[in-house]
């Protein structure tokens, strides 16, 4: 994947994916809707769109909204395609655009090999007929978000499956994940070593404590001297964030640092601590965590921990080019690092 595209670009190439594989069609949605599906702004998705008008793929006409260039013509499918499809549970990750940047990125590197690439939002329905009609021969899983109970649903499927989480207990599956535990130890370090008593994580909106959350506890706790550490809760969606962000804002005294776990937007908190006055980072100083490039454009830069997108790709394309040439998921349990990236002039602890 190429870093130095565009976000319209990123975007034209995973809608271009999407229309090759019939999963666009008519009639769209509109700009505002479907904008909001991806996760992305109006002004991306019709730069993106305009794009793929001069591809000849879209007609885009103001005031009249967006359709197809041609009508798609039904192809007879190869018997056999070789296949991977990522299966997601839940509304969320629709609007993630980590998850939009994965999927063009291994939907670009598989289609080197012929390997046809798919994702799918399920529901309970979806996921039990799908588990009932067993382990296919040509195609491999990749499972997100998925609960204990659905995680148990997909077991038996040894030989297909990769789980792109962690796995509940007792789950056997092969898995990959991020590291994001381990980046967040490295920015508590970091913070402490700069002065910081007071710590806060600042997250999405959950139900209950997540595992991230007792951790950050725990290593606050154990800090010699010990770190005050408290949890912060944002909404998901920009708008609302946005308000919570500058309430967050005005309740600060004092030094507090700061860490910012995705789909925070870093850009959104440090513009509310600015506006507020609060000195960036001499005050407050935030480490972002599971970030996009994208998101932390912001004077002054954070730290931060940007989510491993090309190493994602990387595993889940070797993944599935042995399971194609074995006929199995490699046994994998594997953790990929984030790499820290410091403003320019920053020092190391």
């Amino acid at each position: 994947m190429n870093f130095l595209r565009t976000r319209a670009e990123q975007l034209a190439s995973f809608l271009r994916d999407s229309l090759r594989r019939g999963e666009l069609k008519e009639p769209l949605p509109g700009i505002r809707e479907w904008s909001a599906r991806l996760g992305v702004g109006h002004v991306t998705l019709q730069q993106a769109l305009r794009i793929l008008e001069a591809d000849r793929l879209l007609i885009v006409q103001s005031r009249r909204g967006v359709r197809l260039a041609a009508a798609p013509r039904a192809k007879p499918s190869a018997p056999r395609v070789k296949r991977v499809r990522w299966l997601y549970v839940g509304r969320r990750i629709q609007g993630r655009s980590i998850w939009m940047e994965v999927f063009a990125a291994i939907s670009e590197r598989l289609r080197e090999f012929d390997i046809h690439f798919t994702d799918e939002r399920c529901d309970a329905r979806r996921l039990r007929a799908i588990q009932a009609a067993g382990e296919q021969p040509n195609e491999m899983l990749l499972l997100t978000d998925f609960r204990e109970k659905e995680q148990r649903l997909f077991a038996s499927f040894r030989r297909s499956a990769l789980l792109i989480q962690l796995p509940a207990p007792g789950i056997t599956l092969p898995y990959i994940w991020n590291d994001a535990e381990g980046a967040l130890r490295h920015g508590i370090r970091e913070l402490v070593g700069r002065g910081f008593t007071h710590l806060c994580l600042v997250s999405g909106r959950h139900a209950d404590v997540t595992p991230t959350e007792r951790l950050f506890l725990r290593v606050c706790a154990e800090s010699a001297p010990p770190v005050l550490g408290e949890l912060a809760r944002l909404p998901f969606r920009l708008d609302p964030q946005q308000a919570a962000a500058r309430r967050f804002a005005a309740h600060i005294h004092g030094r507090l640092g700061v860490l910012a776990l995705f789909p925070i937007s870093a850009t959104m908190l440090i513009s509310a601590l600015l506006e507020r006055g609060v000195k960036v980072p001499e005050q407050v100083e935030v480490v972002v965590i599971n970030a996009m490039w994208h998101s932390v454009r912001v004077v002054p830069p954070p730290m931060f921990y940007p989510f491993p997108v090309e190493a994602f790709a990387r595993v889940v394309v070797r993944a599935a080019l042995e399971y194609f040439q074995r006929g199995a998921v490699p046994r994998l349990k594997k953790l990929i690092p984030l790499e820290v990236v410091r403003p320019r002039g920053a020092s190391k602890n």
